[in-house]
């Protein structure tokens, strides 16, 4: 049978061959007892003194983890190595000195021994059947020397001598220079870790060092932190194009810009499975209307729901896809052939340098121990897979809007993606006042959809913003402290999140999603962000117990379920409460005539109204709106209307626009107005219609609650400068009340989370959030519970309630598992809880059970 990281199934040899038993024991057998065993006989060598060579750090750190062995272990690789017999020192295929790493610590014991470039410029010559190198850290490695050493020792290099394939170099603050990638000592390289090393890689890729042709095998490429910006990481794609299928570009200088060649050269041609009609009962069909889209949206595609699709609740759900056949069962699986997907069951290939390095020098846990003889290079990690599937995009400059355009181009081949925060913007020249020029907003929101099978089929991992399920953007001003920008983002964000995006993420929109991670989580709540993370692992709960329904009884031709999602993270921002505590007393010293001085002019977060912010670009905007989108009345009926002016009253039960922004014209008993001129899609103009509304009254017959239909009109009635980006509805859109398959304007419904002041009126706030925008007070700030401790006391008391079903489950003596989900609701996955050190760049994690 294949393994999980080898596709290709065994030879008939390998599958009929009597095994010995020392290779069954070997796994189990402590390290300590190896270089003993060794000593018994050469059947017992052949097995034991591979484990003893193979990883000889990792077996020292198996024996010993004092600071002390490890040095001796140091100035023997110095010293000593080069002593050793050449059949042993063959037996070397990793060196890893990532734990030879510390503070104030040099790799040399003195200053007239050997250093660690002495050593690295003979590997060629000790260790030649060297697999895997691992230097992170290591800020004394002379770079220059190595590219003179590696590039001209190979050729006198030992018979039996084969190129590393794996090299991380990770936070080494040596530069490395241009001809380092054009060595022929790394020619073979398949994973390539240059993260946070000094210098540029444009250089490189622009003199071609950094390309296929000295690089052909490389298939994980990871480059943190290296000020990447769009112009580099374009060349990046357009040079290796879908050699790559894992590219890390976390913490670096890209944008939206970039996106487009990301999906136009790294990204397989061929759309997979599950957008067509053999999935469409279950996840929905995806439809591309034909010579339709924009440069802002990408091709306009929309869902065609089925009758159990858009809730969730097909009863095939939980179901695996059923194995591929062809007719050559030797030869690969034709493009475009139903299964080409990932079955969902099982896991993806892991990118990182432990899983490779353990997977290339053969020493993976539940893996058999490869020889020096196997082929690592037709393991599923050296093998190309059409293009990108793991991408990273963490810290980055890229906005939601970036995010979800990407995924929608994409052919739904991402296997892993992780992208922590994300920008939102508003319209162009439509900023409301009462937010700062400074306030900065983050989070994705209305995009749900995107991470479903019918979207993202192939999709196991991800790690994004939290407002993907909580709807809770992420607030930063300079003008407020922290701890009142969260109650702000809470108390009146939120709830206009909730109207213009009713949809967040759940668990059964992709049970093939095996491990989320929510980042950037605020430690303190006013509730609702509590509430919304503990109905979300209640959700977890219900769907492992529907998966535990779903299996079948006979394991006999019965199909393969799902395993759902089994591994959650959350990620949690810096605990700043002690730092707040003076600036909660300045606030509760502030005079009132200070108070009123900082309201009226400091805290500009909730300027006087008047509408959209009078800004240079306004009027080009509102032109450039204008010019762009051609609006044709179905019939000559009076039309297009201008903004309200200040003198006009502002009555709420008499809101009646007189001038309402498309034609009394109807279709379906809706209303719609041709927008021409939107975009040229694939060289050719196209018109759609867009749906503005269902009549002039804005509210109409439910006047006292404010939806977000209503509110979607007052936006396009009183801003012609709204009336921009017309795109098909999301099912987002759908679910807060616009018609299945019609257009709208994104422009305008997307200004829902900050509308302009003639939309923030009293009354309209009464109805969205309980009372008019303020300040928090002191008391409301000290009110703010823990979200971390409330998380935490959840998953106790669902313990203890999954426990007392236990022990209430036992019968004579013989304890029983009990059904899991209701009532107890507790999760049987990992959650990891994640807290980040305010000092630092990395989370501590613990995990609860």
């Amino acid at each position: 049978m294949a393994d999980s990281h080898n596709p290709n199934p065994p030879s008939y040899q390998d599958a009929t061959r009597l095994l010995d038993w020392l290779e069954l024991a070997a796994p189990f057998i402590p390290a300590r007892e190896y270089a003993r065993l060794c000593l018994v006989s050469r059947r017992f060598y052949h097995h034991f003194a591979p484990r003893l060579w193979n990883d000889p750090l990792a077996v020292a750190t198996r024996l010993s983890r004092h600071w002390a062995d490890f040095e001796r272990y140091q100035h023997f690789m110095l010293r000593h190595l080069k002593d050793v017999r050449p059949v042993t020192r063959s037996l070397v295929t990793c060196l890893d000195l990532r734990r030879l790493t510390r503070p104030g610590s040099v790799f040399s014991l003195d200053s007239s021994g050997p250093t660690l470039t002495g050593t690295l410029r003979h590997l060629p010559f000790t260790l030649p059947r060297l697999r895997c190198i691992l230097l992170d850290g290591h800020s004394d490695v002379d770079t220059d020397v190595l590219v003179t050493a590696w590039a001209s020792g190979t050729l006198a290099a030992p018979p039996h001598f084969q190129p590393p394939l794996l090299l991380s170099m990770a936070h080494c603050r040596t530069p490395l220079p241009t001809a380092f990638f054009g060595c022929s000592f790394l020619k073979s390289l398949v994973y390539l870790d240059v993260s946070d090393v000094p210098g540029s890689l444009k250089t490189p890729l622009m003199q071609r060092m950094m390309s296929p042709d000295n690089l052909p095998r490389l298939r994980i490429l990871k480059a943190q932190g290296r000020e990447v910006d769009d112009s580099e990481a374009s060349l990046l794609f357009q040079t290796f194009k879908d050699q790559l299928w894992s590219l890390d570009l976390s913490r670096n200088k890209l944008s939206d810009n970039v996106l487009y060649d990301m999906y136009q050269f790294t990204f397989p041609a061929v759309t997979l499975r599950g957008r067509g009609s053999s999935c469409s009962d279950v996840e929905g069909t995806l439809l591309l209307p034909q010579g339709q889209g924009s440069d802002f949206y990408g091709p306009f595609c929309f869902v065609q729901e089925s009758q159990s699709s858009a809730s969730f609740t097909h009863p095939q759900r939980y179901l695996a896809d059923a194995p591929v056949y062809t007719r050559d069962a030797h030869g690969p699986v034709p493009q475009g052939i139903a299964g080409a997907r990932l079955d969902g069951r099982r896991g993806i290939r892991d990118d990182s340098a432990t899983s490779v390095k353990n997977l290339l020098c053969g020493d993976s846990p539940g893996s058999p121990f490869h020889s020096l003889d196997d082929p690592v290079q037709d393991l599923d990690v050296c093998c190309g897979h059409g293009g990108i599937t793991h991408l990273y995009l963490n810290e980055n400059n890229i906005s939601a809007q970036g995010i979800a355009k990407l995924i929608r181009s994409s052919p739904g081949n991402l296997h892993r993606f992780e992208c922590d925060s994300m920008s939102l913007s508003f319209p162009d020249g439509c900023l409301p006042k009462w937010i700062s020029p400074t306030a900065r907003l983050s989070g994705i929101l209305g995009v749900a959809h995107l991470f479903r099978p019918v979207f993202s089929s192939n999709l196991q991992v991800l790690r994004i913003h939290h407002s993907l399920v909580t709807q809770l953007p992420s607030l930063e001003t300079d003008d407020l402290p922290t701890m009142s920008s969260l109650w702000l983002a809470e108390t009146f964000l939120l709830p206009r999140a909730e109207l213009a995006y009713p949809e967040a993420f759940l668990p059964d929109m992709n049970p093939r999603l095996r491990s989320l991670t929510l980042t950037r989580i605020p430690r303190y709540s006013t509730g609702p962000l509590i509430d919304k993370l503990v109905r979300f692992l209640e959700l977890v709960s219900l769907q492992e117990r529907a998966i535990q329904d779903a299996q079948p009884t006979s394991a006999r031709h019965a199909p393969t379920v799902l395993l759902g999602l089994r591994h959650i993270r959350l990620e949690f921002e810096p605990d700043l409460s002690e730092e707040l505590g003076p600036e909660l007393s300045d606030i509760e010293g502030l005079d009132s005539e200070a108070l009123m001085r900082m309201t009226t002019e400091e805290f500009s977060f909730f300027g006087d109204s008047g509408g959209w912010e009078s800004s240079p670009s306004t009027a080009d905007a509102t032109d450039a709106g204008t010019k762009s989108l051609m609006y044709v009345e179905r019939q000559s009926v009076a039309s297009a209307s201008s903004p309200r002016s200040a003198s006009e009253p502002k009555n709420q039960e008499s809101a009646r626009l007189e001038r309402y922004p498309q034609p009394e014209t109807y279709l379906s008993g809706l209303e719609y107005l041709d927008a021409t001129g939107a975009g040229i899609w694939n060289g050719a103009a196209f018109t759609v219609p867009v749906w503005v509304g269902t009549g002039p009254n804005v509210y109409g017959h439910q006047m006292e609650k404010l939806d977000a239909v209503g509110e979607y009109m007052r936006l396009l009635a009183n801003h012609p400068a709204l009336r921009a980006n017309p795109v098909p509805a999301s099912p987002c859109h759908v679910a807060a009340g616009v018609p299945p398959g019609s257009y709208i304007f994104l422009a305008a419904w997307d200004a829902m989370l900050a509308p302009p002041s003639a939309s923030n009126s009293a009354k309209a706030r009464s109805h969205s959030n309980g009372e008019s925008m303020r300040k928090p007070t002191q008391r409301e700030l000290k009110g703010m519970r823990d979200v971390v401790a409330a998380i935490k006391a959840y998953r106790v008391q669902t313990r203890r309630a999954y426990d007392a079903a236990r022990q209430r489950a036992s019968r004579d003596g013989i304890p029983l598992r009990p059904l899991l989900g209701d009532p107890h609701f507790h999760w049987g996955g990992k959650l990891e809880v994640s807290m980040k050190d305010p000092a630092a760049h990395y989370h501590s994690s613990k995990y609860w059970r």
